[in-house]
């Protein structure tokens, strides 16, 4: 299959999706603006990347003449565009097609709710789509309020966990280690992290040691924050590190948690999980999904430190806890979010695309073809 891929070259979620592909034996081709290269790295070398003339947001409607180039010259059998509002307009305004339309997260949850006119360009572009997928049901059941058509199905097709590479290896911490991997801005609360963790070290005598890795604008708050909780010996801060080395950091930690106020999905938990270890999460759409309460992890009632102190010191206090809740959380990653299963959905979806197109009919199905959305 000649597959024209559309999406952020320098993003990790773009360079698995295109190397998988790839290695299936599929021809791709992946199409960048200018300013966001694989400086990285990331992206195989049977991958043919080509980098659009125009970056910034006008990119999208100034690079319509250079796609359609690179699609005439290509002709691929299936054009899949990463970001729903962004890549999304690109496609639409050069017409390509068949189109898969894969939503993220922010351009579904974010963009459309700033304005109007947001809003008309993202039916718009669902409008003009063969097909739209999603990585979560709760990414999806936010998407039909976009539909014209409220017959349109939105398939899930999720982004999860290379299960070889996040397996269980957990090392002997001489103190408990409670660790976050995630970018440092507002909307993912690690400030609530940090309070929660001093009641922690107020209320126990375990010890712990709480390791933040990851950059971002709040950095230097969140490290005064440390500095005015007197923190300074039990927290670490860390810059963030390349995707391949992140499992070895999370089966440093004996407890993993995430805590932003939105989240549409939430790899790094499934990551985690997948590495055998408890999660805390608190209470979205996202993490709903993924985490069974009680089960693989904590999901926190409300927002408030002493809840989610709470919840860390039950799980110190509790070994067999901690061990009952990783086991499960690994044989969930398995079941539902194992990458190339999630691979083999994609490609399916791209195959019924196909089959749709031959027929004339743009909209194939009526069920989704993910054991994920039934079960979950």
């Amino acid at each position: 299959m000649k597959i024209l891929f559309v999406g952020a070259a320098p993003s990790n979620h773009t360079a698995r999706w295109v190397n998988a592909l790839s290695k299936r034996g599929h021809e791709v081709i992946l199409v960048s603006r200018g300013d966001q290269r694989d400086d990285l790295n990331q992206i195989s070398n049977k991958v043919k990347i080509e980098y659009l003339k125009y970056g910034g947001g006008i990119g999208y409607y100034l690079n319509t003449l250079q796609i359609k180039r690179i699609y005439k010259k290509f002709r691929p059998d299936i054009v899949n565009a990463h970001y729903a509002t962004g890549y999304g307009t690109l496609c639409r305004l050069a017409n390509l097609q068949p189109l898969v339309l894969s939503c993220w997260g922010s351009d579904i949850f974010d963009f459309p709710k700033k304005c109007r006119r947001n809003r008309r360009l993202l039916e718009k572009n669902f409008e003009f789509a063969n097909v739209i997928a999603s990585t979560s049901l709760a990414m999806a059941e936010e998407c039909k309020q976009y539909l014209k058509n409220d017959n349109r199905e939105v398939y899930v097709t999720p982004f999860g966990v290379d299960t070889e590479l996040f397996f269980p290896n957990k090392k002997n911490n001489v103190r408990p280690t409670i660790g976050i991997v995630k970018y440092l801005k507002p909307i993912y609360d690690i400030q609530l992290l940090i309070k929660a963790f001093a009641i922690v070290c107020q209320k126990t005598s375990y010890n712990p040691i709480l390791k933040i890795y990851g950059s971002g604008p709040l950095k230097e708050d969140l490290k005064r924050l440390v500095f005015d909780l007197n923190l300074e010996d039990d927290v670490e801060f860390y810059d963030t590190i390349p995707n391949e080395k992140v499992a070895s950091v999370i089966c440093d930690f004996d407890i993993f948690i995430n805590c932003s106020k939105v989240e549409s999905f939430g790899v790094a938990v499934l990551e985690a999980m997948s590495c055998e270890l408890p999660v805390i999460v608190t209470k979205t759409k996202g993490y709903c999904e993924i985490v069974e309460d009680k089960k693989t992890g904590i999901i926190l009632k409300d927002r408030k430190p002493s809840t989610m102190a709470e919840a860390i010191i039950q799980l110190l206090e509790n070994d067999d806890l901690r061990k009952r809740f990783g086991i499960e959380g690994r044989k969930r990653v398995e079941k539902f979010y194992d990458w190339n299963k999630n691979v083999d959905t994609m490609i399916e979806l791209y195959n019924k695309v196909l089959q749709g197109k031959n027929k004339n009919d743009n909209t194939i199905f009526e069920k989704g073809s993910n054991d994920c959305k039934k079960n979950n």
